[in-house]
Order: structure tokens, then sequence, then C-alpha cells
């Protein structure tokens, strides 16, 4: 009970003070990635962990196909994405959603998502 109160007041104060951005879900941004690029991305690490013996070559073949390593940083996936480079074991090579389309700002807000307003 106290909890369903505690989800309608952070409701309600979410509606009444347009500082408070949604939540977001990193899984359903992925999707949507997925859907964007069509699987482009996913076939193309398929293709470079097949042909790679190690994780610098890799790196190398996703750059050469478009793709580059997402930032470090505390967004989700950096940590797990970074961790698995930094490692390089070559039998646990980073996923495909370690990279984002060269050219384009990793993590970038879907058009119908809203920007966060400026903190005074």
């Amino acid at each position: 009970m106290l909890l369903g109160a505690t989800l309608v007041a952070v409701a309600a104060a979410g509606c009444r003070d347009a500082r408070i951005p949604l939540p977001q879900v990193p899984q359903l941004r992925e999707a949507s990635e997925l859907s964007q690029y069509g699987g482009e991305r996913a076939r193309a690490a398929h293709a470079c962990q097949s042909s790679s013996g190690t994780t610098d070559a890799y790196l190398a073949c996703m750059e050469t196909a478009g793709w580059v390593f997402m930032p470090r940083g505390n967004l989700y996936p950096a940590n797990e994405c970074w961790g698995l480079r930094d490692a390089g074991d070559p039998r646990r090579l980073p996923a495909a959603h370690c990279f984002h389309k060269a050219g384009s700002p990793p993590h970038e807000p879907a058009a119908d998502e809203p920007t966060p307003p400026a903190v005074p």
C-alpha cells in the first residue's frame, strides 16, 4: 500500500513539474536502434567476430564497417562494454550494442523523446 501511494505521489509530482524527466529504458532504446539500423550493426558484429582472432582486430573490423565503439562513461552499457574491451579476451568480445553508427552520437534521443529542460 505504501509503495502504491509513493508511486502515485511521484506521478503527480511529475505531472506538475516539467523538470522531472521521463524514465528511460535502455532495452527499449536498443530495440529502437535495432529497428532503425535494420540489423546492420548486428550483422557487422557477427561478421567481424567470425573473422577476428583478437579484440583489436574485431574493433578495427567494426570501425572499417562504419561502427564506432561507444565512449567511456556512466551510460548503460558503457561499463560492460569497456570491461570486455579492456579484458582483451577474444572469447568474450564486446557485443554489437557497444557500437554506434560512425558520424552519429551514441544514445541520441529519438525524435519523440522529450529533451530535459536546462537547469538554471
